[in-house]
């Protein structure tokens, strides 16, 4: 469902967040890190679902944002630029960190966070 604008509500956009980042984990807990710098395929895997967490955090409200200071959107927001923007000088040891432990524990908190919107603005919001 979408807001008058044409943006999915927040549910929808935390819930793309919250499979992006479970994919991260997935992905990188198969792999190691010669992977990521060898295996272009895994490299693009890995660097897309970065991109969807960030360009999904964007236009989650401000005030969700506020309510949920232990996520740090900015953060999220701007490591997605990094990515997509600065593709040509990519640091893949800070990838491979953020993937094993800045991603994790946000897993928690997006489904915390996606289980209080869902039940805010209903099942429906998010599909």
């Amino acid at each position: 469902m979408s807001t008058p604008k044409g943006r999915p509500r927040d549910p929808e956009r935390v819930r793309h967040m919250l499979e992006a980042a479970t994919w991260i984990v997935n992905f990188t807990s198969q792999h190691k890190f010669d992977d990521l710098l060898n295996d272009k395929l895994f490299q693009s895997a890995v660097e897309r679902q970065f991109e969807i967490l960030g360009e999904a955090a964007s236009p989650v409200a401000p005030a969700t944002q506020q309510q949920w200071p232990a996520i740090n959107w900015k953060g999220i927001r701007a490591f997605r630029n990094i990515i997509a923007h600065e593709y040509f000088r990519t640091d893949y040891i800070e990838v491979w960190h953020v993937a094993h432990h800045i991603v994790p524990p946000l897993l928690p908190l997006l489904t915390q966070l996606f289980t209080d919107l869902d039940q805010q603005f209903g099942p429906d919001a998010s599909v």
